[in-house]
C-alpha cells in the first residue's frame, strides 16, 4: 500500500490494511472561511490535509477526505464563507466514525487546523463515548500540544506571537507558501490586526471577525517565509506523534 489516503485506495486495500493491523484512522477537520487578501478560503482545510498525512506516515494510520467545512461564524460578513453549526459539524463527525466502526476501525484521530471547531469536537467527543465506546477516540488541542514548538521556531527568527498571528499572519502564510505557494498572493499581503492576541481572541470570539479587522488579517503576513512554514509542519507533525503515543500508553493503563 504506497498511500493512507482512503480516497486513493480500493475498497480491499482498506480491507487487507485493516487486516494488517492498520485500524488507526485519522479524520482531519477544514474550513471554508476567508484568509485574508493573500490567502485562499480554503487555508485551513490544505493545512488538516498536510497535517494528516504527516502523522499518518509516522504512525501509522489511513487518513480519511477532510471535512472542508467547519463552525465559522466568526468570519461573518465575508464572501465566500460556508460555516456548519456545531451540531451539524458534530453529528456528521458521529456518522462517519460509525461506518469507520463498521470496518474494523478501533482508533480515530480527529485533527483540527480550525480553533472554531472546538464546540463540535466536545459534543462529537461526548457522543461517541455514548455510542460507539470500544472506540479509542483522540481530539488534540493544537496550540496545547504543538504552540510551544511553533513559538520556539517563530522565536528563532525574531518574531512575536502577534505577527505570527491568530488567523492569516505569519504562521499560516508561511505554511501555504511551503504547501502551495501558486495560491499565495503575497503581493496583496499586509499587516492586520497585531496588537495583543489574548485581547484579539476574546473580541474574535466575542464581536467576530470584523471587530478586529476589515482585511480579516490577525498578524503580519509580510514576514511569512517558506523553509520556516516547513519547519512549522514538522515540528506540528512531531508534537502530534509524541502526544498521540503519550496518550495510547495512558488509555492502556486505564
Amino acid at each position: 500500500m504506497n498511500t493512507q489516503q482512503l480516497t486513493e485506495l480500493t475498497w480491499p486495500d482498506v480491507a487487507q490494511a485493516v487486516a494488517a493491523g492498520v485500524t488507526t484512522v485519522i479524520l482531519p477537520l477544514g474550513a471554508t472561511e476567508q484568509h485574508g487578501p493573500h490567502l485562499p478560503l480554503g487555508t485551513d482545510t490544505c493545512r488538516a490535509a498536510a497535517l494528516a498525512g504527516r502523522l499518518a506516515e509516522r504512525l501509522p494510520a489511513l487518513v480519511a477526505p477532510v471535512i472542508p467545512i467547519g463552525c465559522s461564524s466568526e468570519h461573518r460578513g465575508f464572501a465566500g464563507l460556508l460555516s456548519l453549526e456545531a451540531e451539524t459539524l458534530a453529528a456528521v463527525i458521529v456518522d462517519c466514525a460509525q461506518h469507520m466502526a463498521g470496518w474494523g476501525v478501533q482508533r480515530l484521530i480527529v485533527l483540527t487546523a480550525h480553533g472554531g471547531n472546538g464546540q463540535a469536537l466536545a459534543l462529537a467527543e461526548a457522543r461517541l463515548h455514548q455510542v460507539l465506546p470500544a472506540l479509542a477516540v483522540w481530539i488534540p488541542s493544537p496550540m496545547a500540544i504543538c504552540g510551544e514548538a511553533v513559538l520556539t521556531i517563530a522565536a528563532e527568527a525574531g518574531l512575536p506571537f502577534n505577527t505570527m498571528g491568530l488567523h492569516a499572519g505569519e504562521w499560516e502564510t508561511s505554511e501555504l507558501l511551503s504547501l502551495h505557494p501558486e495560491q499565495v498572493r503575497m503581493e496583496q499581503a499586509a499587516p492586520g490586526h497585531t496588537g495583543d492576541m489574548d485581547a484579539a481572541l476574546a473580541t474574535l470570539i466575542a464581536k467576530g471577525t470584523r471587530a478586529l479587522t476589515a482585511a480579516g488579517v490577525i498578524g503580519d503576513p509580510c514576514a511569512a517565509d517558506a523553509r520556516r512554514g516547513e519547519r512549522y509542519l514538522a515540528a506540528q507533525a512531531a508534537c502530534y506523534e509524541a502526544a498521540w503515543r503519550q496518550w495510547l500508553t495512558q488509555s492502556s493503563r486505564t
